[in-house]
């Protein structure tokens, strides 16, 4: 029995001991153990469902901002905004609401989010024209334009698809609309609370390492990734720092 105070040594016999330079064999997972370990699927890819004759009736411009809840948004729309540069602004989730002027598109991957668009902004928010909204899934009414993650895989019991967070999604579904220039603001990929968030009181997103990943993913393998710059935080890191000579290019 231990004393009072006293830790438990660490037991060489115990199961899954380190011993020397190896492992004792029954650590090693048994066969079907193996089979069930589930295998991240990056999505690389989105396709609308329910797309328009011609995504050009959808854009204004040839360049977006696509804007994220992260704490720098304000920061980031500042400084980009002093380029004066002609775009369109693509608010993801709660972003919306920052902005005092026409936004063109709005997306969420979450129905809760979905749920808070619907309840939250009103006609007189965007008065030039209706926000095209969109989300991943079939659901028709919910939203302007529906789309489905593209991915391969032979099995698909063992695989677990990451479909990203929204800002993701909307980076995805810029390029399939035809976005030249596509510069992410808000989206630093760090820990601070949402800009709507008071800082003293609030934590911020703990990302998981898969999103990481699913960025240096992006960045290496899909095309079109070369359109995309971010204004600041580990997604500039990743993607590139946006400045204007990537928009004059």
């Amino acid at each position: 029995m231990l004393k009072s105070g006293e830790k438990k040594r660490f037991d060489l016999k115990t199961p899954g001991a380190f011993h020397g330079w190896g492992w004792i064999k029954h650590n090693l997972p048994h066969a079907q153990d193996r089979k069930d370990v589930k295998i991240f699927v990056m999505i690389e890819a989105v396709e609308c469902l329910n797309p328009p004759a011609d995504w050009a009736q959808c854009r204004n411009s040839d360049t977006v901002l696509i804007t994220g809840d992260g704490g720098c948004l304000a920061k980031d729309v500042r400084k980009f905004e002093t380029w004066d540069v002609e775009h369109d602004v693509f608010a993801v989730n709660r972003s919306l609401t920052f902005h005092r002027r026409q936004v063109q598109h709005w997306a969420a991957v979450d129905l809760e989010e979905t749920i808070w668009f619907s309840q939250n902004v009103t006609e007189d928010q965007c008065p030039n024209h209706k926000v095209i909204t969109h989300t991943i899934g079939d659901l028709p009414g919910a939203v302007d334009y529906r789309w489905e993650m593209i991915y391969e895989w032979e099995n698909d019991l063992q695989q677990l698809v990451i479909s990203g967070n929204s800002g993701y999604f909307a980076v995805l579904a810029a390029i399939r609309m035809g976005y030249k220039k596509i510069i992410l603001a808000g989206m630093p990929l760090d820990s601070t609370p949402h800009w709507y968030e008071d800082p003293s009181k609030n934590y911020g997103p703990n990302w998981a390492g898969h999103v990481y990943t699913q960025w240096m993913d992006f960045k290496l393998k899909v095309p079109g990734a070369e359109r995309v710059r971010s204004m600041s935080g580990y997604s500039a890191f990743i993607l590139g720092e946006a400045d204007e000579g990537f928009l004059d290019a």
